[in-house]
């Protein structure tokens, strides 16, 4: 069985999507968009996705206490690309191939998806003391166990 740390999946995405961020904020500007106009869509993108995804009212109903299961004994931890990966999908692949998509069109959108993108890495960055490192889940089931 294959498992992936909670705690460094975050830790390994939160460069990757501040990272994509500052990239489409650059492309932005390189798309046309004025400088106000993207630092503003970023700027907006970025901590309004973090303040909404830390508030998010719904989580006190949908969170249900989780007992983790105690991972069995041939359990295999993926090494760090992996649990890159299967950090970054679908929310950052997602956000970074709309950003593309809106990039010539649309310069300022892509600069507010960025934000979104650095957004999402804030918001695991502020998150990160308040997870288990003993927490591992398995990619394809979801199933939360502890090492």
């Amino acid at each position: 069985m294959r498992l992936q740390s909670i705690w460094e999946r975050a830790v390994l995405v939160i460069p990757i999507r501040i990272g994509l961020g500052v990239v489409w904020l650059a492309a932005a500007r390189l798309g046309g968009a004025s400088g106000r106009a993207a630092l503003l869509a970023f700027a907006i993108g970025t901590f309004g996705l973090a303040f909404a995804a830390l508030n998010d009212p719904r989580r006190r109903f949908v969170q249900r206490a989780v007992e983790p299961l105690e991972a069995p004994a041939d359990a295999v931890v993926d090494p760090r690309w992996r649990q890159a990966l299967g950090a970054m999908l679908p929310s950052t692949a997602g956000i970074s191939i709309l950003a593309a998509i809106a990039l010539v069109p649309q310069p300022t959108l892509a600069a507010l998806l960025g934000g979104v993108s650095a957004g999402l890495g804030l918001a695991a960055l502020i998150s990160l003391p308040r997870v288990d490192r003993r927490l591992y889940v398995e990619p394809r089931g979801r199933t939360v166990y502890r090492f």
